[in-house]
């Protein structure tokens, strides 16, 4: 392919940091399932304070001031109608006179079959299937032609008239895989010009969205020919410029800003590309032409395509850590590693840490979980030694106690005793939990059997008795008992390195060169660093002799 690399892309404007569709989706996904979700009576859309909680929970950082300043955020609107989730959306009409439908008591649901089936893929067929739904989206007048991309900035065509002429008729779902066949073509990681691309296309597939001789219903449509339906104005709003087929720049003027607007749409939206911008300028004809000038294609759009997308890793390391390498959200593993973990960092690599508290309770909940199983299940290592032994030792302490409220713990001897209006339940022989212990004392004096009763402190049990006799141990006996051989405790000392980028370009570039070689790093992007085990020197080292093909780098120790 002979697509023309831009010389100076520095003086354009690009964005490298976007919300992530895949985590949002499946936030989304959880939030719907764990709580009643009543959207709007009049206009059936989510309420704002769902909106808010959503806005604040998504990877989106501007969709939180756009609900505060507007009361909706389109990235939330966009991830609602992924098709996750069921909700009535043809209403009903209030009386005879009603103008619009309503919406009474529309509960948002979350499709549970449909969820569990695409959590229950690998990461490569998920891809497949989000690609796929994406691709058959918005067909007729809801396609690129006309509707601005959530994350686009590019405008579109007037809908006047999309409902007729040659829009009904196309096939953009084709369209938008042939485009997607042409992109991975080309040379991955390098900035190139749009228009070069429009050009090649012109060339060598002229007719991929728009036949040649389209099928009209209308007399007046063939009349008006292939491009009856895209109208230009001087202002906003405007149509009153015709765009006729026998121009020379007619292909440019239609097709040209399609490929414009596609690639700020699906192939940004999934990671696929990077788009940049020129300075926008007042224009004199509407839509936008040529305002988006580069694009660069990322190497997983090759991996996603042919279903090469690598399922995640796991490694536990001696300090209890965890670390998940994923290219893409790892929904379902973080899903079963949630309960018995601590969430430290999400990103390529997300970070967790095992809880004692958290596994116990785990555990405690279900019977049949085996934490080891489950981490030997996921882990691409054994285990460290001392984790499996501390995973035990956690585990044990999952068996279940009863707390009996307002009750008493009763030893008696062989004197016969009618203990059964107070005995919840026998412990062993001669001693019982029983309830209302004053009633009980009571009714043990009155039956002549000298009851004792010790009450004991908040902090430490009270002595009892010289004389007294009991099944428990008395302190005098625990001090005579022979000491226990101290526990042998081998600490394990990590040292971690920080290498601190740039830009983002170069952190994107190292990391993603990092995650190929399954060095686990944790990324911080706002202050564009990265934090590694010095175990993974090698790698890293590797890795920054790689980038010194593009890059003159120079690493100061502080």
């Amino acid at each position: 392919m002979n697509i023309d690399p831009i010389k100076n892309p520095s003086e354009l404007k690009f964005d490298l940091e976007r919300p992530e569709l895949r985590r949002d989706l499946h936030l989304f996904a959880a939030y719907v399932g764990e709580r009643e979700v009543k959207r709007g009576h009049r206009d059936n859309s989510l309420s704002k304070v769902d909106t808010r909680r959503l806005a604040q929970l998504f990877s989106d950082w501007k969709a939180e001031s756009k609900v505060q300043a507007a009361g909706h955020s389109s990235w939330v609107d966009f991830i609602d109608r992924l098709g996750l989730v069921d909700y009535d959306t043809q209403g009903e009409y209030a009386g005879h006179t009603s103008r619009a439908p309503c919406f009474p008591n529309n509960y948002v649901q979350l499709n549970t079959k449909a969820y569990k089936t695409l959590t229950s893929m690998t990461l490569a067929r998920q891809e497949t299937h989000l690609l796929e739904t994406l691709l058959k989206d918005n067909q007729g007048g809801s396609s690129e032609f006309y509707c601005t991309s959530v994350l686009g900035r590019l405008d579109g065509f007037i809908t006047w008239g999309s409902a007729m002429g040659v829009v009904p008729s196309l096939d953009f779902a084709a369209a938008r895989r042939s485009l997607l066949d042409v992109l991975v073509r080309c040379p991955a990681g390098e900035w190139l010009s749009v228009a070069s691309l429009v050009e090649y296309l012109k060339r060598h597939d002229r007719y991929f969205l728009i036949p040649k001789k389209p099928q009209f219903k209308h007399e007046w449509e063939q009349k008006k020919g292939r491009y009856c339906n895209f109208l230009e104005g001087h202002h906003r709003w405007g149509h009153d410029i015709e765009i006729s087929e026998k121009v020379p720049d007619a292909f440019e003027r239609v097709e040209g800003r399609y490929v414009e607007r596609f690639l700020e749409g699906i192939p940004y939206l999934l990671g696929y590309v990077d788009v940049a911008y020129a300075e926008r300028r007042p224009q004199s004809v509407y839509p936008t032409l040529g305002e988006l000038q580069g694009f660069r294609v990322n190497e997983r759009l090759q991996r996603a395509l042919e279903g090469k997308i690598a399922e995640p890793t796991l490694r536990v390391t001696p300090s209890f850590e965890l670390y998940v390498q994923s290219e893409f959200y790892p929904a379902r593993w973080l899903r079963e590693l949630a309960p018995v973990c601590d969430l430290v960092a999400e990103d390529t690599t997300t970070v967790f840490r095992l809880d004692q508290r958290k596994v116990a309770a785990a555990c405690a909940a279900n019977s049949k979980l085996d934490v080891i199983e489950l981490l030997e299940s996921l882990s691409t290592a054994p285990l460290p030694a001392n984790v499996r032994r501390e995973l035990s030792d956690w585990s044990a302490l999952s068996d279940k106690f009863i707390l009996y409220s307002d009750g008493s713990l009763l030893e008696t001897n062989d004197q016969a005793a009618d203990l059964e209006p107070f005995r919840v339940e026998n412990i062993a022989k001669g001693i019982d939990v029983v309830r209302s212990p004053n009633k009980l004392y009571e009714e043990l004096e009155k039956q002549q059997l000298a009851p004792l009763r010790i009450q004991h402190g908040e902090k430490s049990f009270s002595p009892l008795p010289l004389k007294s006799r009991s099944a428990f141990p008395r302190q005098s006996a625990a001090k005579k008992k022979r000491r226990e051989p101290k526990t042998k405790i081998t600490l394990m000392r990590v040292t971690r390195v920080q290498l601190l980028c740039p830009d983002r370009e170069f952190l994107d570039r190292l990391q993603r060169l990092l995650a190929d070689a399954n060095c686990p790093v944790e990324a911080d992007r706002k202050r564009l660093s990265l934090a590694y085990s010095n175990q993974y020197e090698k790698e890293v080292s590797q890795a920054i002799r790689t980038l010194k093909k593009d890059f003159q780098v120079k690493i100061d120790d502080q």
